[in-house]
C-alpha cells in the first residue's frame, strides 16, 4: 500500500507541474477551455503559476500538505471548466485528479 500511496503522491506532482505549464506555455486550448467558466488568458496563466507551485510545494514533506490543497483546488476549477465545455469524459478523469490530491492530503494527516 505504502508503495501504491509514494506512486500516487508522484503523479499528482506530475499533473500539477505539467498542466500548471501547460497554462503558463497559453495554449489555445487552455485559454479557450477556461474562458467558459469567465477566466481570461491572464487568470487561466496565473491559475497555472499556482498549479506549479502546488507541484513545487507537494515535494518537501514539510508543505506536502500545502501543494496537495492548491493542487485540490486548481484541479477543481480545471474540472468545473471540463464539465462547463461538456467534455464529459475528461471531466471524470479529472475528478479521478481531484481524489487523487486529497489522498495525498490524508495520507500526510494520518
Amino acid at each position: 500500500m505504502q508503495i501504491a500511496l509514494k506512486i500516487n503522491w508522484i503523479f499528482v506532482i506530475l499533473l500539477s507541474l505539467a498542466t500548471g505549464i501547460f497554462k503558463l506555455l497559453q495554449q489555445q486550448a487552455d485559454i479557450e477551455l477556461f474562458a467558459a467558466i469567465g477566466l481570461n488568458q491572464a487568470a487561466t496563466t496565473m491559475l497555472g503559476a499556482v498549479q506549479v507551485i502546488g507541484g513545487i510545494l507537494l515535494i518537501p514533506k514539510k508543505t506536502r500538505v500545502t501543494g496537495a490543497w492548491i493542487a485540490f483546488v486548481t484541479f477543481v476549477i480545471a474540472s468545473i471548466a471540463v464539465f462547463a465545455n461538456q467534455m464529459l469524459v475528461f471531466g471524470v478523469v479529472s475528478v479521478l485528479f481531484i481524489a487523487m490530491a486529497y489522498l495525498v492530503i490524508y495520507r500526510e494527516k494520518n
